[in-house]
């Protein structure tokens, strides 16, 4: 199942971010969990934050078994090196961030 929290923001969301979603929600999918994204160019943020150009999203990571290791380290295979994949503490970050 995918859902997207109430008052998330994807106005600004760039096409990346879109097939980023596509590939984690194949990974909770996957592992019989729901996907929640929780934050999209919403939300506070580092002021430099990425999400504020559509270049970064959050999913929900609460009840998970493990806290979201496995399914981080599944994203960040699945996505590879142009994105950034990091373990919050209640969400999985993820953002376009080519070297």
């Amino acid at each position: 199942m995918i859902s997207v929290k109430g008052g998330v923001s994807l106005k600004k969301l760039q096409p990346q971010m879109a097939i980023a979603f596509t590939v984690i929600a194949g990974c909770f999918a996957e592992v019989g969990q729901p996907c929640r994204l929780t934050s999209g160019d919403d939300g506070q943020h580092m002021k430099t934050s990425l999400h504020y150009k559509g270049l970064a999203i959050d999913i929900g990571i609460i009840g998970l078994y493990d806290g979201g290791q496995q399914i981080t380290a599944k994203i960040k295979e699945r996505l590879g090196a142009q994105f950034d994949v990091v373990l919050e503490s209640n969400h999985i970050h993820v953002e376009f961030d080519p070297k």
